[in-house]
């Protein structure tokens, strides 16, 4: 929400795979008041938003002068307010004793230091104070009510292999992520899988897999999924040394043809789902019974790969197979499907 003027566009497959919602009144109260100062067209206005978030935690001007002090310093991610965060800490006073001053108090009162909403060097200055303000809600919003950014969402990708940690165990888990492999009796029993892709209907070929750990090495669990009709194959790697939830849809990815309708369909389906995972495809793995999220991975993005050259070959082996599966259909030729 907020800071989008532009045209607005309706899709009926919004990908939003991170949206916070905390329970705490004062973390939601921090969120709301960041939304409002996003959605504000008024600089000011806007940085009055984002300094109403410290005041939720810091009731009095010298705390926030001081907390703001003492922030400065750790904001790692400053691209936005680089230019401004230097130019006020060469300045005379501090940057919060100038951002309190000159900034919060010049919006909020009508004495004083102010800000006439007329003056083009006032609304000046409220723009280049607008980045710094905004990076400190969002610090404050992180740091001080636990409320993680996309940005850190991102990088720490914990959301690769939440599901598998709560499966395997904390203890399971230590000891993988040491390099070593828990005693073979030990080693996590997986419910039935189905590998799919976000906003796609899903590929039978790759639903309901009996799963199994057959390997733990290098901090990283592999598992082999295989369909009941013995037909296809594909190997996970739980990477827990790197948090990565991984595939390889080229070595790790096996369908049989048996001359069955059946086995040209699987087939079909299976090249759909390499075809749709190169073109930016998120990958998911779910439980089946449960129908829950274990695991998914961000966009991949080939490298090296003419896209179109790619899709077109996909695109035609995937026909071939379906009208190979109609052939087979009417010689009589079923097989498993």
């Amino acid at each position: 929400m907020g800071g989008f003027n532009g045209p607005h566009v309706a899709t009926p497959d919004f990908l939003h795979p991170y949206v916070p919602d905390p329970a705490d009144a004062k973390a939601r109260l921090a969120l709301a008041l960041y939304r409002e100062g996003l959605g504000l067209n008024n600089p000011a206005y806007a940085c009055l938003s984002f300094f109403k978030i410290l005041n939720i935690f810091r009731d009095k001007g010298p705390d926030q002068i001081a907390w703001i002090d003492d922030t400065i310093p750790k904001i790692k991610d400053s691209r936005r307010a680089r230019n401004r965060i230097s130019s006020l800490q060469n300045s005379n006073e501090t940057p919060g004793k100038y951002l309190y001053g000159s900034n919060r108090c010049a919006v909020a009162h009508a004495f004083g230091t102010t800000a006439n909403p007329e003056d083009p060097a006032d609304m000046r200055r409220m723009r280049q104070d607008l980045p710094v303000a905004q990076v400190l809600a969002e610090y404050a919003i992180e740091h001080h009510f636990g409320v993680k950014s996309s940005q850190t969402i991102w990088e720490e990708h914990l959301y690769e292999l939440k599901g598998f940690y709560e499966i395997c165990g904390e203890g399971a888990v230590a000891t993988i992520k040491a390099g070593a492999s828990p005693e073979r009796n030990l080693w996590p029993l997986l419910p039935r899988l189905t590998v799919s892709l976000a906003r796609s209907e899903g590929f039978a070929a790759l639903t309901n897999l009996r799963s199994e750990v057959i390997a733990i090495a290098d901090g990283c669990a592999t598992v082999m999924c295989t369909s009941d009709d013995n037909l296809t194959e594909m190997v996970l790697w739980l990477n827990f040394a790197e948090e990565r939830l991984q595939i390889n849809v080229k070595d790790g990815l096996r369908t049989a043809d048996d001359g069955s309708e059946g086995a040209a369909r699987s087939y079909a389906r299976v090249m759909r789902f390499v075809r749709d995972y190169i073109l930016n495809g998120v990958l998911e793995v779910w439980d089946w019974d449960q129908r829950r999220l274990l695991g998914k991975c961000d966009a991949f993005i080939p490298l090296n790969v003419d896209l179109e050259a790619t899709k077109t070959a996909y695109d035609s082996i995937i026909r071939n197979y379906e009208n190979l599966a109609e052939v087979r259909s009417k010689s009589g030729n079923f097989g498993g499907d």
